[in-house]
């Protein structure tokens, strides 16, 4: 794989920094995954089965996060389905600012750090959340910052319209999730503060 990875940065000619930064991503996730692929594992499991892997691969976000302690079992397993794990080096932009905000992102380990016009304005890590509340809101956001790995990050990240779609069908969960999601980012909002001129931006 190694191999073929570097023909392919070769071929294409792809500078050499960025090149650094795609073999360091593909050993580093490879270390951590030992190769499996755990998509064609759970492609080859019946549904519920897959769906019992799913609330395992997620029980940090779901023990750790007060809003899904109200959740069926059944809620629980749709929304697991729903979860994808990413893996993040350091240097990667998870968020551009002005990228459409379509994600909810729980960080489980590694830490981030939010850049609003060439200033940092937050420094995320383990627990912490961020995206848009777009389940309260009718207009899809776009990012006011940029959001990027400053360590290696494992962050549980949902779809704005695979959230949506269970909070439609789970109402009473839909309620309670509404309620004590704590969004420790919200991508929607610029950070006003005052720079060294006493000036408000």
């Amino acid at each position: 794989m190694l191999n073929s990875v570097r023909d392919f940065l070769k071929l294409y000619q792809v500078p050499k920094g960025l090149s650094e930064r795609v073999m360091d991503y593909i050993v580093s996730t490879w270390s951590m995954s030992r190769g499996i692929d755990t998509e064609k594992v759970l492609q080859i499991c019946p549904k519920d089965m897959r769906a019992d892997i799913c609330v395992h691969l997620n029980r940090k976000v779901f023990k750790e996060h007060p809003a899904f302690r109200l959740a069926s079992d059944g809620c629980l397993r749709a929304l697991a389905m729903e979860f994808q794990t990413v893996h993040c080096a350091p240097g990667d932009l998870i968020y551009h600012a002005g990228e459409s905000v379509d994600n909810l992102c729980f960080v489980v380990s590694g830490s981030l750090e939010v850049i609003q016009d060439d200033e940092v304005v937050a420094i995320l890590g383990k627990g912490d959340v961020f995206g848009d509340v777009f389940w309260k809101e009718t207009t899809l956001a776009q990012s006011c910052a940029n959001v990027r790995a400053l360590t290696y990050c494992d962050l549980h990240v949902i779809k704005r319209d695979a959230l949506q779609k269970v909070l439609e069908f789970y109402t009473a969960f839909s309620h309670s999730f509404s309620r004590n999601l704590i969004l420790t980012y919200n991508l929607r909002k610029r950070v006003r503060y005052y720079g060294m001129d006493g000036k408000k931006s």
